[in-house]
């Protein structure tokens, strides 16, 4: 064999490597992407599974809340007809009825509750604000029906969000009550609050501390 065909043979073998680096190297390129779309795939399937996940796990918690309100509500509907009961017996035995004669009629403090509700969406709104930051709240509220029951709604929310809420009655507000005012506490505490109320679409005004006044007192009037 010459030289001229070592040569040759040589320049034919580096050929032939260069090739097999340019095929390797075309698969390896293949095989990647086919890896790459395989886990943009697998990544896709598993955010659409915790999607559903964390819808449904914010169902499940709409409808606890739910539950949690209308048990409340009922109860402060048997706690009034109770109430309604007791002092229409009161009066009667304090009357002395006599037969024949119909029974005398007791007014009801307050008035009958209105439309003054949350919708589910709302309420799931003003949790998602209120779980974040979990705090203290005292809820009081003025001596009418729906006051009683707005407000029941309003703890069962605070509550269910992990909040320390304390409850209060007023009887002599000493002025009108808006329906929902707040007194100034910790800064960011109110904050929270009412960015709950904002995401529920709900206003809160502005209450000036009293000399009785708590702070971080939210106030539910008629």
């Amino acid at each position: 064999m010459t030289v001229r065909d070592a040569l040759l043979i040589s320049n034919i073998v580096f050929v032939v490597l260069v090739a097999l680096a340019f095929v390797v190297g075309g698969l390896s390129l293949f095989l990647n992407s086919v890896n790459e779309r395989a886990h943009d795939r697998e990544l896709a399937a598993y955010q659409t599974r915790s999607e559903l996940r964390i819808q449904r796990a914010r169902a499940d918690a709409a409808a606890a809340l739910q539950q949690a309100i209308d048990s409340e509500t009922e109860q402060l509907r048997s706690k009034e007809h109770t109430a309604m009961i007791m002092r229409d017996t009161v009066a009667l035995l304090a009357r002395r009825v006599r037969p024949g004669e119909p029974p005398p009629t007791t007014p009801r403090l307050g008035y009958e509750a209105g439309d003054r509700t949350l919708s589910t969406a709302q309420r799931a709104k003003m949790l998602s604000v209120l779980i974040e930051r979990p705090g203290q709240i005292t809820i009081v509220n003025g001596r009418t029906v729906e006051a009683e029951q707005y407000a029941a709604a309003l703890r069962v929310i605070f509550r269910v969000s992990r909040w320390n809420v304390e409850s209060g009655v007023v009887a002599d507000p000493g002025s009108p009550l808006p329906p929902l005012s707040l007194v100034e506490g910790s800064p960011e505490q109110d904050m929270v609050v009412r960015r709950s109320f904002d995401a529920a679409g709900v206003e809160v005004a502005d209450r000036p501390a009293g000399p009785m006044d708590r702070p971080g007192t939210l106030y539910v009037g008629p």
